[in-house]
């Protein structure tokens, strides 16, 4: 792990902490407390910021990203919309084919009868829960941004700014968070096993010829 540039370094052990954190939460309590404790966090400026913490991971960013790499770094467009590629497959395999049907918050506890809170104007979904979507993408662009920011600092930054998405999700009522945590999983190996398929693995041999 140490041949990894600082920012991924710091970047992985964030997520990592985030896992930990997330299933430690998810396994500790019930899933009602799970959300519950979550939802009733609403304000309205709050509404407002994990609104925008969601729109990250939609389509519009990670492909501005990509026109930015294609100016900046053009060797790093192809594993980057790979990964985007592979971490979209796996999370859309999963949700409708291994966890088809699987229920949403809102429909979870539609039977419940506790006041739960929606922001006003964000479509609620009720199936194919598992796993987060947007949680997958935002950590998958994000460790691309990590690694194109360099420095350890900006690694920790951007996998707060995922986590940040992650925990929009379950906010939004749109997701339990151990959804979030196979998400992120999901994002940050897929961008993981390209970088180090096509530029990882091509930057050590040059710097071991004789390897």
């Amino acid at each position: 792990m140490n041949q990894l540039p600082a920012s991924i370094r710091s970047f992985i052990r964030t997520w990592l902490f985030f896992e930990v954190i997330v299933w430690i939460y998810s396994l500790a309590f019930h899933r009602f407390d799970q959300v519950r404790w979550i939802n009733e966090w609403h304000q309205p400026i709050l509404d407002h910021l994990f609104r925008f913490f969601t729109s990250l991971a939609e389509v519009f960013l990670p492909l501005l990203f990509a026109v930015f790499l294609y100016f900046k770094q053009r060797k790093w467009v192809l594993p980057y919309l790979g990964s985007y590629l592979l971490s979209t497959l796996i999370t859309q395999g999963l949700k409708h084919f291994v966890f088809e049907g699987s229920l949403r918050p809102f429909a979870y506890f539609r039977d419940e009868t506790y006041a739960w809170y929606t922001v006003p104007g964000v479509f609620i979904n009720e199936f194919n829960s598992m796993p987060s979507g947007h949680t997958a993408a935002a950590w998958f662009m994000f460790f691309w941004m990590a690694l194109a920011a360099k420095s350890a600092r900006w690694g920790v930054f951007m996998a707060c700014m995922a986590s940040g998405v992650a925990l929009s999700r379950v906010y939004l009522f749109q997701h339990f968070p151990i959804d979030t945590a196979v998400g992120a999983i999901i994002g940050v190996l897929s961008s993981a096993t390209l970088y180090y398929l096509t530029i990882f693995k091509k930057l050590a041999n040059e710097s071991n010829p004789s390897a």
